[in-house]
């Protein structure tokens, strides 16, 4: 699980190699050999291809090392996934308990009503290259969960009524065409 950089060092250091002769008979930058093995850039194909011919390393070989080592990135990623889940779960509660609990007023329904503007309109202006679709299935699921509860779970005239379904819809809508709203930079 070496990255690249740390096979190149052991390879050059394994054959004796400074890193300006390997820079030299490689015709690549000394700089980039350094950052190469400091992990602090990804090479292209083609200097690897160089940087390989040099030290004599079998790229098929070092291919399997590499994408094993690509683990790194699942972290990340699976933080993403539960936040998501996580955002959606409480935009589903906080919709579901200002409008249909035994305490839901006129000011919690107000107050819902906001939130199912300015939450995607929130989430639409940090995710502008995000395509409609996508956005959609990331952040809408919470109201899309609310809609599904309320279908399931109160009457469809109470649930029309409260507000909990137009609302939700309203902001599913938003999330979809959001990328159409004009919004001043």
């Amino acid at each position: 699980m070496k990255s690249t950089g740390k096979i190149i060092y052991e390879v050059r250091m394994k054959k004796g190699l400074s890193q300006e002769e390997l820079a030299e008979m490689a015709k690549v930058n000394l700089r980039t050999i350094q950052r190469i093995e400091n992990d602090l850039t990804e090479p292209r194909e083609t200097t690897i291809n160089l940087i390989f011919g040099v030290l004599e390393i079998d790229q098929n070989e070092l291919k399997p090392r590499i994408e094993e080592s690509n683990f790194g990135d699942l972290v990340p990623k699976l933080i993403d996934v539960v936040f998501i889940i996580l955002l959606n779960v409480t935009i589903a509660a906080i919709i579901i308990y200002l409008t249909v609990y035994d305490n839901a007023n006129i000011y919690s329904r107000t107050g819902n009503f906001f939130l199912c503007i300015l939450i995607p309109y929130f989430i639409v202006s940090l995710t502008r290259n995000s395509t409609s679709p996508m956005r959609l299935i990331k952040f809408g699921t919470g109201f899309i969960l609310a809609i599904i509860f309320a279908l399931f779970q109160l009457k469809i005239a109470a649930a029309v009524f409260s507000g909990l379904i137009p609302f939700s819809l309203m902001a599913l809508s938003i999330l979809f065409y959001g990328n159409s709203i004009q919004l001043r930079r």
